[in-house]
């Protein structure tokens, strides 16, 4: 026994007979760069034209504001803000502003993560971002308005409407997160992406429910209302939380 443990243990010269060394530095894979002066130029530009636009809108953004915060909650108050159009311009430029924080704040976790991939420049991915939340409401806009149309219930129309107003709740819990993992020095960026989930949670239950008191006095049934959100509301979601997560 002693003679095959002594034909298989070796002297630790043995085990590493070369060393080896370094000739040159590890190389950066294309797209990334330790020390991104464009980063820090771009987010600074964008941050005064967001300063700018608080500065000049800020009495319409406080009004709209305010009147989300006073609706969420409240049906009556809620279609109040649709049918007041002094209203519905503050929360407008409310839901117009705080879209361009969200962008800013989506632009930087995709730069951070590089989920969106490593080529594109901070601007492209913010201008990228923009325009997909754009495009995107408009599309639910156009979709909206053929359900309306085709059921001959202009009422339809108003939850597209309604929708920018829990927009706006939701891109303040999303900012306000933001900020919290920012003051954090050791949280990673990453965890946004699962704070932009379940801030969302919140916010989609109560938008549910609003919907849901403007579709059952119409007439419509629970298999309308329930065939809805799958194809309008929760359908979209499932697909952007599969491309953030693929």
């Amino acid at each position: 026994m002693d003679t095959l443990q002594q034909n298989h243990i070796l002297p630790v010269e043995e085990l590493w007979k070369e060393s080896y060394l370094a000739l040159s530095e590890i190389e950066v894979p294309p797209g990334i760069s330790l020390d991104d002066p464009w980063r820090d130029l771009s987010n600074f530009i964008i941050i005064m034209a967001l300063t700018l636009l608080l500065i000049f809108a800020h009495r319409r953004i406080l009004i709209g504001l305010a009147n989300v915060m006073l609706g969420i909650f409240n049906i009556k108050r809620l279609i109040g803000i649709e049918d007041q159009s002094n209203i519905q311009v503050c929360r407008n430029t409310l839901f117009q502003f705080l879209t361009l924080c969200v962008s800013f704040v989506f632009a930087n976790i995709a730069y951070a993560t590089k989920i969106i991939g490593n080529e594109y420049t901070l601007p492209v991915r913010f201008v990228g971002i923009l325009g997909f939340i754009t495009i995107f409401f408009i599309c639910r806009k156009i979709a909206l308005r053929f359900l309306a149309w085709l059921n001959r219930v202009p009422k339809i129309k108003l939850i597209h409407k309604i929708s920018y107003t829990y927009a706006c709740l939701w891109y303040i819990l999303v900012l306000c997160c933001f900020l919290v993992i920012k003051s954090i020095s050791s949280a990673p960026m990453g965890y946004m992406r699962y704070c932009m989930i379940y801030s969302l949670l919140p916010v989609l239950t109560i938008y549910f429910y609003s919907i849901f008191k403007i579709f059952v006095p119409k007439g419509f049934s629970h298999f309308f209302y329930i065939l809805y959100l799958c194809t309008l509301e929760i359908l979209p979601i499932v697909l952007l939380l599969y491309l953030n997560f693929s």
